[in-house]
């Protein structure tokens, strides 16, 4: 995404969470962009148009967020999420203020397709976490805990929301996990369990699909690349489409998670060729990979 489009985004989000969705009209958006209405229609069809994009810049704010700790054991990086995802949102909390006092799911089908969609794969994604850090322990109950976790964070962010008093991110996560631990210790080996993966089929498929969508949006986003090596002379287009095979290989042709490392160091080496013709495609590869990360956690 390009940085103008960055800055109206978030300038969008200022106004809505300062005056209310509703209550901020176009001619309120554009005067902050310093644009006519009629370059707003450019950008976006409509103001319900930029709310759906503001929504979803928010949400890989936040799962970027979620999913940035790194290093340490697996039960170490999910304290660091939880965390992160205190502090996420305590500093947006003017506008998720917004959200829930002016029902946006409400305002077209589309938008609420959407935030049904974002509950789910935060739900998905706890469920992912929690396997990593408890493995076999969780799996006969792993969608009721995922349940109760779910319930629990989203109290204690209620909490933190509505009431003023400062609170330390890490020690409520910290507090947080060592309750987690005492839930699935709970667990009779025995023990029916109430929700099962059938339960959530809705969900799953929602985000196969969005993760099918991502991986032919990353594909095409290889094309674009390789099209554009073909501008190199022969020598350095034959490093680069080297490079971006090696690349492919790593995110799409491997069924082990992709290796952080070698994804960065690859993308440097592509970013570091000094070719203008390969530039606008880079940057449009590196925002799919980064998306693209962000969904399979």
């Amino acid at each position: 995404m390009d940085e103008r489009r960055v800055q109206f985004i978030e300038t969008a989000m200022k106004l809505f969470a300062q005056k209310g969705y509703h209550a901020t009209s176009i001619q309120d958006l554009v005067e902050a962009w310093g644009i006519s209405k009629g370059a707003f229609y450019h950008h976006f069809t409509s103001k319900e148009e930029l709310l759906l994009v503001v929504l979803k810049y928010y949400s890989e704010k936040m799962m970027a967020d979620l999913t940035a700790a790194v290093g340490g054991s697996e039960k170490e990086q999910f304290v660091r999420q939880l965390a992160a995802h205190f502090s996420h949102v305590r500093q947006y909390k003017e506008f998720l203020h917004m959200i829930m006092s002016e029902q946006l799911p409400k305002v077209n089908p589309e938008i609420e397709q959407y935030m049904f969609c974002q509950h789910g794969r935060l739900f998905l994604w706890y469920c992912s976490r929690l396997k990593d850090v408890y493995g076999e322990v969780v799996e006969p109950h792993l969608y009721d805990v995922a349940m109760i976790v779910n319930g629990v964070i989203r109290q204690y962010l209620f909490y933190f929301f509505f009431h003023e008093e400062s609170f330390d991110a890490e020690e409520v996560a910290r507090f947080l996990m060592r309750r987690f631990d005492a839930i699935i210790d709970s667990f009779a080996a025995d023990e029916r369990p109430l929700l099962t993966k059938e339960s959530f089929a809705s969900w799953i498929e929602l985000e196969e699909r969005e993760r099918q969508k991502r991986r032919e949006r990353l594909a095409s986003a290889f094309s674009a690349v390789r099209e554009a090596a073909k501008e190199l002379g022969s020598k350095k287009a034959d490093d680069v489409l080297e490079a971006v095979d090696a690349l492919e290989e790593e995110l799409l042709g491997r069924h082990e998670p992709p290796r952080a490392y070698l994804v960065d160091a690859l993308l440097l080496y592509l970013r570091h060729q000094q070719a203008p013709s390969l530039a606008a495609a880079l940057a449009e590869l590196s925002q799919e990979i980064k998306t693209y990360q962000q969904l399979n956690g």
